[in-house]
């Protein structure tokens, strides 16, 4: 009985979680109460309650659900020190607009980050777990151009800091951009000639 009862449980969070997508996703973070969410998912908001402590807490929670695939591939970059750092970047990267390209969900849940979440104060505390995950992306590139740096193999005059401040904001912008009109590129096929145009400005020649 408890297992099946746990099982519930889970079904529920699930069920809460796919209707608040929906909602965030149609509507607007700021427009989505957790009534609706309530209403979409066909429970209580008491049950909302018992599995978040408010719409903040939903909102990460919706998060964390993409975001593991991604913080996998950024351990890989640093779980392999030896292997050539733009290769490592180019793969991270790749890998990632692809993802994005092949996965709805994935889709549905960056444009809300991107295009639908007003940043409000009671979103806060989610607006910080994103924040987290663009530092440590940021921080991986870094480290992986670091090495770069030693081999000789980045441009003279940019710093390892710089090269993934500035990879960052290149990939961010081409995301934002697609999520907005995917019509304007297949980024399937076109993800590795879009990240390797960028690379190519930050190698040694």
């Amino acid at each position: 009985m408890a297992r099946r009862t746990k099982a519930e449980a889970e079904t529920t969070r699930a069920a809460i979680l796919d209707a608040a997508e929906q909602l965030f996703f149609q509507f607007g973070v700021s427009r989505t109460t957790l009534e609706k969410i309530a209403q979409a998912a066909n429970v209580t908001r008491g049950a909302i309650y018992w599995h978040f402590d408010n719409k903040a807490d939903v909102f990460n929670a919706m998060l964390e659900r993409v975001r593991l695939p991604f913080q996998h591939l950024l351990a890989e970059v640093d779980s392999n020190p030896h292997v050539d750092p733009f290769l490592q970047v180019r793969d991270l990267m790749v890998n990632a607009l692809q993802m994005i390209a092949n996965s709805e969900q994935l889709h549905r849940v960056l444009t809300i980050v991107f295009h639908r979440c007003e940043y409000l104060d009671e979103l806060n505390p989610a607006v910080n777990k994103q924040d987290e995950l663009d530092a440590q992306t940021i921080a991986v590139m870094q480290r992986a151009f670091a090495r770069a740096e030693q081999a000789g193999m980045l441009r003279a005059g940019v710093s390892p800091r710089l090269a993934a401040s500035a990879f960052h904001m290149y990939v961010g912008g081409i995301i934002s951009s697609y999520l907005l009109k995917p019509q304007q590129c297949d980024l399937d096929q076109h993800a590795a000639v879009l990240i390797d145009a960028m690379l190519q400005g930050l190698k040694q020649r």
